[in-house]
């Protein structure tokens, strides 16, 4: 049962890297392209927050689940979904100002 365990944060640590990939990747191009013209991507920028607040979280699960006891792993992960709610909050409070 213990290589199993290893497996399996060897599999969930593939998935951290492809999701860090993909959305980093759509996180710069997105930033990229709403920064060349604002106003023409104006719902980008809602976009951009929302993707880091999920990347974050995805981190922040990783970082909590393989932490064992260590409490430094503990405090990173608890500020990574800190900062996936506050980034989470402002992609709503953008969507919401740029909707009304």
């Amino acid at each position: 049962m213990h290589g199993h365990k290893g497996r399996s944060v060897r599999h969930a640590g593939v998935f951290l890297d492809v999701a860090h990939l993909i959305l980093g990747t759509a996180i710069v191009i997105l930033a990229v392209l709403s920064f060349i013209n604002p106003e023409g991507n104006l719902m980008l920028f809602p976009l951009v927050f929302l993707l880091s607040a999920v990347l974050n979280g995805i981190s922040c699960v990783f970082q909590l689940k393989t932490r064992g006891r260590d409490k430094r792993k503990f405090r990173v992960g608890v500020f990574q979904l800190l900062l996936a709610v506050f980034l989470g909050f402002l992609g709503i409070l953008s969507a919401v100002s740029l909707w009304f």
